[in-house]
């Protein structure tokens, strides 16, 4: 009898022994950005995903096989142990004394097995094994009935058998367990041969498709891409399907996305046409009426003016107001006629601009000689700070028509204190702000006054001009090439600044 190792598995035969293991612990490191960041090609991509998915299912097939064929062996190895103990306790019971240790020595020889005959105490009887065991182990395996032990044929199962109906002596039959179960080999050859017929037609199925996928993603971007060619149309022309897969689900979207485009982009053209058309008509419409209203308007105002100098005998006070009023309202029909007249040139592109050397301090000082006679009784300054010797890149005509509408404006608008025309340089731009004690503009009056036919809530409440001063000026400044801003508190005066390119040091 072998020295006994390690001792029961289980209570009942078959069942698989029990183990103890302890916590696996792991740290997965995840590091930041590992996402690739761009596409992975398809044509090897497919193929290498189906050969490592196949293979990836081959080796668990072939653990799972292996393991229960295990598992298989050793259920059949404790299964011959049960029986063969049964068997020769049976046998050996009904011979004499003397006979039964010849007689398991016979049964070991042909089985392959050992046999041991143990008192209830843990004595050995009779010994049909190849090595000795110690009484405790020997306990052990009598108590146990079946399990697993390790003897001198390596790893066996063990079974006991009643050998009197007392039960004073036990039979124990010891089984080797394989170390590998026999069909392993087998099993092992014939999943790698089918793995790899099967591995082998799935890649180059898959090659097939990644390729011809490949072909087709690459036809339909060539003709994307030949579509944004400087001299093609603007739609270009529908790429051809040339299979009914995902791509040329996709394809035939596109050219969907290319249809509207092209229905859109004709729409687009014709509503221009027509919005064109249409401000060309509202352009000679404005200039006809306009012209033919500024001939009377001017025959109007010329005779007030020959009334207003007496040249035909002396006016009464109350006749000398009347045609003051006459001539106010004609002059002031005029400016909103020559206001309509030049925003429907810049709108039409019909003004140009003569771009020459400007004095700013030459200009500042006309507008403000011209600005200090709309002041009339009201304590209100109007003057000039800043530097001399500022030059700007623009039209001196336009330019003096930006100051004048914002001096005229902060002029209007100022009941007390001052309007100051600051003239200066800011780095390579030359500056104008005109800055007042007026009443101020609210934000959200700040955010609509540069618009067309808009105007504050002050200019609303006095019910004079179009709302296309600031407007025009907005305009004439970005023509220049330049920048207005305004900055307002209410209550506390505007700042109307602009910036235009300034003229070179040293240029003539």
């Amino acid at each position: 009898m072998p020295h006994v190792e390690s001792a029961q598995r289980s209570s009942t035969p078959g069942t698989p022994p029990t183990s103890a293991v302890g916590p696996a612990t792991g740290t997965t490191r995840v590091r930041a950005g590992s996402r690739a960041r761009g596409a992975w090609p398809l044509l090897p991509l497919a193929p290498g995903v189906v050969i490592l998915v196949g293979l990836a299912v081959a080796f668990g097939m072939g653990l799972f096989g292996v393991s229960a064929m295990a598992d298989a062996s050793d259920d059949h190895a404790a299964a011959r142990a049960d029986l063969l103990a049964s068997t020769l306790a049976a046998r050996i019971a009904e011979l004499p004394p003397s006979e039964r240790l010849e007689a398991m020595q016979r049964a070991a020889r042909k089985t392959g097995a050992e046999f041991v005959v143990v008192s209830r105490k843990g004595d050995l009887v009779l010994d049909a094994s190849l090595g000795m065991a110690n009484r405790s182990a020997l306990r052990r395996v009598v108590g146990a009935r079946t399990g697993e032990a390790i003897t001198g044929l390596g790893r066996t199962r063990f079974a006991t058998g009643q050998i009197d109906a007392w039960g004073n002596n036990v039979l124990v039959a010891f089984v080797r367990e394989p170390v590998a179960p026999e069909a392993a080999p087998a099993l092992i050859r014939a999943l790698v041969a089918l793995t790899t017929l099967l591995v082998g037609i799935a890649a180059a199925v898959a090659y097939a498709v990644g390729r011809d996928a490949n072909r087709d993603v690459d036809f339909v971007g060539e003709r994307v891409r030949g579509m944004v060619h400087v001299r093609s149309e603007p739609a270009g022309e529908a790429v051809p399907v040339r299979t009914m897969d995902e791509v040329g689900a996709l394809t035939v979207a596109f050219n969907a996305l290319v249809e509207r485009f092209a229905a859109a982009q004709s729409s687009y053209q014709s509503d221009l046409e027509r919005v064109r058309a249409a401000d060309r008509d509202r352009a000679a419409f404005l200039a006809a009426v306009s012209h033919e209203l500024r001939s009377p308007l001017n025959a109007i105002l010329g005779f007030a003016d020959v009334l207003m100098a007496e040249v035909d005998g002396p006016l009464s006070d109350e006749a000398r107001e009347e045609v003051e009023q006459i001539r106010g309202s004609g002059k002031h029909l005029l400016d909103l006629i020559n206001d309509i007249l030049e925003l429907s040139a810049l709108e039409s592109g019909q003004l140009r601009l003569a771009q020459t050397r400007v004095d700013l301090g030459a200009v500042a000082g006309e507008v403000v000689r011209e600005a200090a006679g709309l002041v009339g009784a009201r304590p209100v300054d109007v003057r000039i700070e800043g530097e001399a010797g500022v030059y700007a890149r623009g039209d001196p005509k336009r330019v003096r028509q930006v100051l004048t509408n914002l001096v005229g404006n902060a002029v209007k608008f100022t009941q007390r204190g001052e309007v100051v025309v600051v003239v200066g340089r800011e780095g390579a731009q030359a500056c104008l702000a005109v800055r007042d004690t007026g009443p101020g503009i609210s934000p959200q009056e700040r955010a609509m006054i540069f618009q067309e036919y808009k105007q504050t809530k002050e200019e609303r409440t006095r019910r004079r001009g179009t709302g296309l001063g600031l407007a025009m000026t907005r305009r004439l400044v970005a023509m220049h090439g330049g920048t207005i801003e305004v900055a307002s508190e209410v209550g506390h005066g505007s700042v109307f600044k602009v910036l235009l390119p300034a003229w070179p040091m040293g240029a003539a």
